[in-house]
């Protein structure tokens, strides 16, 4: 249930657009600074205490939402609810969608404010502009569509709720304790690290598992970090060397694009192979399931 779960979630909100307009999570920043104010004097709140909150209330509420569907309508109860879930969960929104709507812009003023949303303040340097595009839509896509999947097929609705939960407090629009933050973050890390590794992996067998290995092992090499560590760079790095020395293959229409635009195109059609190799898995670990 679970793998078809995740394939009808992802379809429903490929088809019906609309369905983006659920993945809102602007009640976290005022359930977070509402707890902080009246419960700062707590022990240990600050720290361990707050950290802990902040997931138990919004798990505890997914649970009792579960345990009703399934009582009045058994397994396929639970099958909504996971759906439901996984859709609100994904974004907070399509980043196909964001990537057309720069590539597509009406004029230069609105693509190039679609750019500096996605990307932020691009270098000069042209090089340094595409790479940054690449990694910014690989970073993107871990966020959005990957560790909502991944987590929700290791842990359930809980998975996918406490990953979109730990991304959207750590986006830095909220005011937290710095024990909080560090938990936080921290958190973040151990639950990002599995995925883009994973996706990077994904990544070799969609294009060039040698190169993709060479840019990962370099990585690693170069930076020296520990397990769960670091910013998860050896996937932007093996994006990098994919699109920046033109192995990814280009459907013709990227052709036409330059500079960091053409590098959005290709890093996307790189993100929907992974996707593809993703969901393969899947469909056969559900085939299997069937046979068994």
């Amino acid at each position: 249930m679970t793998i078809i779960a995740i394939l009808t979630a992802f379809a429903l909100c490929y088809f019906i657009r609309e369905l983006g307009r659920l993945h809102r999570f602007e009640w976290l920043k005022g359930f977070t600074a509402f707890c902080n104010q009246r419960l700062g004097d707590v022990p240990g709140w600050s720290g361990i205490a707050g950290f802990l909150f902040f997931f138990v209330l919004p798990l505890l509420a997914v649970g009792l939402v579960n345990a009703l569907a399934v009582g009045l309508l058994g397994t396929l109860g639970a099958f909504l609810v996971a759906v439901a879930v996984l859709i609100y969960t994904f974004g907070p929104h399509d980043l196909d969608t964001d990537i057309d709507a720069i590539i597509h812009a009406d004029d230069d003023e609105t693509q190039e404010q679609a750019v500096r949303d996605l990307l932020g303040d691009c270098p000069v340097d042209n090089t340094a502009c595409q790479a940054l595009a690449v990694r910014s839509v690989f970073r993107e896509a871990l966020q959005r569509w990957f560790g909502t999947i991944f987590w929700f097929a290791v842990l359930g609705i809980y998975g996918a709720v406490l990953y979109r939960i730990a991304d959207r407090i750590t986006e830095g629009d909220l005011d937290l304790p710095k024990g909080q933050k560090k938990l936080f973050r921290r958190l973040r890390q151990v639950l990002d690290w599995p995925v883009a590794q994973l996706m990077t992996f994904a990544l070799a067998i969609a294009t060039d598992f040698d190169s993709v290995y060479r840019a990962w092992r370099k990585y690693h090499d170069e930076q020296g970090h520990g397990l769960f560590e670091g910013d998860n760079g050896f996937l932007y790095a093996a994006a990098q060397e994919i699109v920046l020395t033109g192995r990814a293959a280009r459907d013709g229409y990227a052709d036409l694009l330059d500079g960091p635009l053409a590098s959005l195109r290709q890093a996307m059609d790189l993100v929907w192979r992974v996707l593809g190799v993703w969901l393969t898995v899947l469909a056969i670990l559900l085939l299997v399931d069937v046979i068994a």
